[in-house]
């Protein structure tokens, strides 16, 4: 409701970001205003675009703005008087016009006059290509944005003599660069054969001579495509599973040198995730030359506004990938906020769509029909339910027992693998004399989660004491929960059991080491408060003394 009581503009546009659940905070409601002042009358499809947001929270935000009686929706989103007023008067707004080159819309980047044809051509192109698959995070970029990055690769000097490898290529931006007649070697590697086949029946009519490879990017690159290609470019799932995953591939797949380049496609984040992708990157050792906002434009994409960044990185002397095995976690958006949808068709029929269902998607029910009458129209939403709910209520935790022993040796073996990855101790017996002196010791400091009667997590708590300071701590030696149930708040459940255990025994300080090669746990520990006190340094010598490179 309209409030005519004096709110201070930062306190204001905070309280509407609260309102909203925007994890941008009162910036995102400043900037909202401020392009709704510049463009005088927009829709929240293009503002969504020019704010970077998805568009259920702009159009969240709008709606408290209107709540406010800052806005009015008439043809688009437009300022009230109140609304000039409080923009004018309180945050100051001034200018209307932009200063950003109208030309290239501040992409750094044009398509020329004598490059139309080739954009028709590949418009007629793309227009026949399969359709996008939203459980592997698909959506197909627009031609134009397909050309404009094979024009900024072009001018950053990496598509003449160039082998470039494209690591999922959905948006078919290999034919662009293809299509400029210039690269030495182009190369797709992709899981979908649909997309393979297409780019393949592509080439052979257009006669590019582009090599496409069925792989699932899970596993390393066969050893063929490793220390091959001077240039990478790569659009993975919008999470930091993906990106990781899909860089230390790219990683993998270039010539050992520094400054070559890999080209990223990402969703915009917010201001604490998007830090966790530059941690990432940095933890590759990647340099971020350029990043340019709101380069790539995709049809249909409006979870994440029908648009993402691009951004050019290169390689330095420290570049390494941080996955470098077979990656068996969560990777793709759907399976980090996993939901179960039910839908009634007209016949009564109910049907579960969702990740762990029959059917993925409701575009997947509605090509395939409703099992009972084969209808492909007419579903309804009845119940919406986050797999994480539903995890919550079953989950329990208990001591360990012996009878769980196969699961935890399996566990403990997983976590020496991560931990100490070039020399993992796997040996059943080692394991086995390890727990059965724990349980001889102090057999409630081992618990393990179960969901369904299935021993999903794990967790191995110990007592120390702090040799210099003769503090009494924490220590937490595993804690792990099985890979097909990660993101669904398990390992934060586990984590509490630990802080209450040790509560309960008046300990208030815990420790842990987790390797610089667990990159995904380190993330989760600082997710749930653990701060970095030490870092172990090593430094590996030759025979006779001097380091090794």
């Amino acid at each position: 409701m309209q409030s005519d009581e004096y709110v201070k503009p930062s306190s204001l546009l905070g309280v509407i970001s609260k309102r909203a659940k925007v994890e941008e905070g009162e910036e995102a409601v400043r900037e909202i205003l401020r392009e709704i002042f510049r463009n005088q009358r927009i829709s929240t499809k293009e503002l969504a675009s020019y704010v970077r947001l998805p568009l259920p929270v702009t159009a969240a935000i709008r709606r408290e703005l209107e709540k406010e009686g800052l806005l009015a929706r008439n043809g688009g989103a437009s300022l009230t008087e109140r609304g000039r007023k409080f923009i004018e008067e309180e945050l100051q707004f001034a200018y209307t016009q932009k200063f950003s080159c109208q030309t290239c819309q501040g992409l750094n980047v044009q398509i020329p006059d004598k490059l139309q044809p080739s954009l028709e051509r590949l418009s007629q192109i793309l227009f026949k290509r399969p359709k996008p698959l939203t459980w592997l995070d698909q959506a197909h970029a627009t031609p134009r944005t397909s050309l404009m990055r094979a024009l900024l690769m072009l001018e950053r000097g990496d598509i003449e003599g160039r082998k470039i490898i494209f690591l999922g290529d959905d948006d078919l931006t290999s034919v662009a660069v293809s299509f400029l007649g210039a690269a030495r070697k182009i190369t797709v590697v992709d899981v979908d054969n649909r997309v393979l086949n297409f780019v393949d029946t592509v080439s052979d009519k257009e006669n590019l001579k582009i090599t496409c490879v069925n792989h699932d990017l899970r596993r390393p690159l066969p050893d063929y495509l490793r220390d091959e290609y001077d240039v990478v470019f790569t659009d993975p799932p919008y999470t930091i599973a993906g990106l990781t995953l899909f860089v230390s591939r790219g990683i993998s797949a270039l010539v050992q040198r520094k400054g070559a380049s890999i080209y990223l496609a990402f969703a915009h984040q917010p201001p604490e995730k998007m830090l966790d992708v530059h941690k990432s990157l940095n933890a590759m050792g990647l340099e971020i030359v350029e990043l340019i906002p709101r380069f790539n434009v995709y049809e249909g994409a409006e979870m994440f506004a029908n648009t993402t960044l691009l951004a050019h990185l290169i390689t330095t002397g420290r570049t390494e990938p941080l996955t470098t095995s077979v990656f068996d976690g969560k990777l793709y958006t759907g399976e980090m906020t996993e939901s179960v949808r039910t839908y009634r068709c007209r016949c009564g029929e109910q049907i579960k769509v969702g990740a762990t269902a029959t059917m993925r998607t409701i575009e997947e029910l509605k090509t395939q029909g409703c099992r009972k009458c084969g209808s492909e129209k007419g579903f309804k939403l009845i119940e919406r339910r986050k797999l994480k709910e539903s995890i919550g209520e079953e989950l329990t935790t208990r001591d360990f027992k012996w009878s769980d022993f196969p699961r935890i040796l399996e566990f403990e073996r997983e976590i020496a693998k991560k931990s100490f990855p070039t020399a993992p101790i796997l040996d059943e017996q080692y394991h086995r004399q390890k727990l059965r002196r724990t349980m001889n010791s102090d057999p409630n400091s081992l618990k393990v989660a179960v969901l369904n009667g299935e021993v999903v997590g794990w967790l191995w708590l110990k007592k120390e004491k702090d040799r210099v300071t003769q503090e009494r701590f924490g220590y937490i030696k595993s804690i792990i929960v099985k890979p097909k149930y990660r993101h669904q708040r398990i390992g934060t459940r586990l984590m509490m059991l630990a802080e209450r255990y040790f509560s309960r025994k008046h300990i208030d300080r815990i420790d842990l080491i987790v390797s610089n090669a667990n990159y995904e746990a380190a993330m989760f520990f600082e997710r749930v408060g653990f701060s970095k006190e030490h870092s172990t340094m090593r430094k590996r010598l030759d025979g006779e003394g001097e380091a090794t490179n």
